[in-house]
């Protein structure tokens, strides 16, 4: 079938060129050509023939589809077939001046040869790229609306129709702004108007957003369309499968970390619980810095072996001599001092904890062990060994607290606390550790976040637990709360704490439904559970005594916390590991140290 068709186009060709040459001679005499050069042409023809389709052949032309015709293809036919004419008037010439008295054979005036090529030029490129067109107007491939009829909008239409994406083609370019509608990018229209209306109006298998701030409402009125949903990147120049990021509404944001950058070159800094979704990522940003030392610090070693081989295929040879794995827990003691005893890290990027709500009701000791107690411990060796920095990641649920585990990082917040108001009283010039800590909210993909549970849930065909239709939540990326806590740590100055701007929040019910969209059939069901032992409908990012105010960072704010002695947090530690030794109720103790800590408000809005 494929030589056949090749056959068929050389035929066309050949056809193609005679008539050139025909109408190439009989527009030159103006319609009255001598008989002699009629003869010349049926002789120069075959000629003519046998040239140019040698020369397109070696072009590649016969080889190349017709539905992918390009500009290049216009060159192609362009330099084939002057070569044809060319040596076809070469030969005529070589003929004619070796001929001596014989007759002329071939020869004929310069002109024509010229009008030949620019008709054999122009019909042979109008055969392809008329082929083209019925092609792309008779295709059975998908169909593509395209959003934004800017610079990235009119590369995703020509690369459609240059065949990148397969047996596919742009139907339409949805743009609001009026000077570019009612316009074209190729043979595709420009159009304003609603994008669910487009999608109806041309069938459209699929929509591609080539706008670099969607926002979110316009990507839930693409998903709802029911059409597959893709972004092109201009950055690296591909349309990418949507992600579960892009349904915050709100492009990644891309931070400066030059300072950052200075901070933890050539430093050692120690990084708890560098395993884990937050710890990993900052262990990834922080190689990227060049540090002396990179000691990751991680009961779960599983988490730290994968991370270490991630890390390895893309800084190579620079992981063995800067990267150490350390096994170890927050709350044994001995081995914290044992590895800050041998490596003397200078920053230390306190990560571990356990954060899932539900199960830490149900083990309230466990959640003061490790987030109190284990936070102290840390804390108290950093500082014994000479840290320079030390960094605690709190979280949004330490604010006004409704469970046990938000109420140990709020005590862990107080505790860091503590420990800056003590080393700010040290004498000027003696060797201090910088305290601070970060508080933001939920990350999206993080170990125990609800985006995974919903994606297992709709892969296997539901239904999709929510606890509550209006639960709301504050949502940032991994890499963006990762670069925030790192741009945090090199703010610092000792007793601050950081709150990072987290955007609008998101009502957990649209991001269920914008994923069943996203991922599912459309049938899967929404089954609403009942709220959790301590979950909130709404989070806050500050206590009602706190203030914040705007760094020269954006998007990271601070407050400062009310002043605690380290003798009142010795004081209630002692309290709360005697509870723990005489197995009372740890959240009756945690409720006495944190007077903001209601487990009776969960699932009530704070006033």
């Amino acid at each position: 079938m494929k030589t056949f068709k090749r056959i068929m186009w050389v035929a066309a060709d050949a056809l193609l060129l005679a008539v050139s040459l025909v109408l190439a001679l009989v527009f030159y005499y103006d319609m009255r050509p001598p008989e002699a050069h009629v003869i010349h042409v049926l002789r120069s023809l075959p000629m003519l023939i046998v040239f140019t389709v040698l020369f397109l052949k070696l072009s590649g032309i016969y080889r190349s589809l017709i539905r992918f015709a390009t500009m290049d293809t216009f060159l192609q036919i362009m330099f084939a077939t002057l070569a044809g004419s060319g040596v076809t008037y070469l030969v005529s010439l070589l003929f004619y001046m070796t001929r001596g008295s014989g007759p002329n054979l071939f020869l004929m005036p310069r002109p024509i040869y010229l009008m030949q090529w620019l008709m054999a030029v122009f019909f042979i490129t109008w055969s392809r790229f008329a082929g083209k067109v019925h092609l792309t107007k008779n295709k059975t491939g998908k169909r593509i609306l395209v959003l934004g009829a800017g610079y990235a909008g009119a590369t995703v239409v020509r690369d459609i129709q240059s065949g990148r994406y397969g047996d596919a083609q742009a139907v339409a370019v949805l743009d609001t702004d009026p000077d570019k509608a009612d316009t074209r990018i190729g043979r595709v229209p420009v159009l304003d108007m609603p994008t669910a209306e487009a999608a109806r109006k041309f069938d459209a298998d699929e929509i591609i957003i080539a706008i670099a701030d969607p926002g979110r409402e316009l990507i839930g009125e693409c998903i709802e369309t029911g059409a597959k949903v893709r972004v092109y990147s201009s950055a690296r120049g591909v349309v990418r499968e949507l992600d579960i990021g892009d349904l915050l509404g709100r492009p990644e944001q891309k931070l400066d970390m030059s300072e950052a950058r200075e901070c933890f070159r050539q430093k050692r800094v120690l990084v708890t619980g560098g395993g884990g979704s937050i710890g990993s990522e900052l262990c990834r940003q922080i190689l990227a810095f060049a540090p002396e030392k990179l000691i990751i610090y991680d009961i779960a070693e599983n988490y730290m072996y994968d991370l270490l081989f991630e890390l390895r295929e893309t800084y190579g040879e620079l992981v063995d001599s800067t990267v150490r794995l350390e096994v170890g827990s927050v709350r044994d003691e001995e081995s914290l001092r044992r590895v800050m005893g041998e490596y003397r890290p200078q920053i230390v990027i306190h990560a571990a904890a356990h954060k899932h709500v539900p199960l830490m009701e149900d083990s309230p000791e466990q959640a003061v062990l490790n987030n109190v107690f284990g936070t102290e411990k840390t804390a108290r060796t950093a500082a014994e060994y000479g840290a320079e920095r030390f960094v605690l990641i709190s979280t949004d649920k330490a604010v006004n607290p409704t469970n046990v585990m938000g109420a140990s990082k709020r005590m862990a917040e107080r505790i860091i606390s503590a420990f800056a108001a003590e080393q700010a009283r040290k004498p000027e010039g003696a060797p201090r550790t910088r305290f601070a800590a970060v508080r933001f909210g939920n990350v999206l993909g993080s170990h125990g976040s609800v985006v995974p549970i919903f994606e297992r849930q709709i892969r296997h065909g539901g239904p999709v637990t929510l606890t509550h239709p209006d639960i709301i939540r504050y949502f940032m990326t991994i890499p963006e709360a990762a670069s925030l806590v790192l741009q945090a740590s090199a703010m610092s100055e000792g007793g601050e704490l950081y709150v990072l701007d987290m955007g609008e929040p998101v009502r957990i019910r649209d991001l269920a439904e914008r994923m069943i969209r996203l991922y599912g059939t459309g049938e899967e069901q929404i089954v609403y559970t009942g709220l959790r032992p301590g979950e909130k409908l709404y989070e806050e990012l500050l206590r009602d005594e706190e203030n914040d105010r705007a760094t020269e960072k954006d998007r990271i704010y601070i407050t400062r916390q009310e002043p605690v002695g380290r003798d009142q947090i010795a004081r209630e530690l002692r309290e709360l590991e005697r509870c723990l030794e005489d197995r009372g109720d740890v959240k009756a103790e945690m409720k006495r140290i944190i007077p903001t800590y209601h487990a009776e408000r969960a699932g009530q809005r704070e006033q």
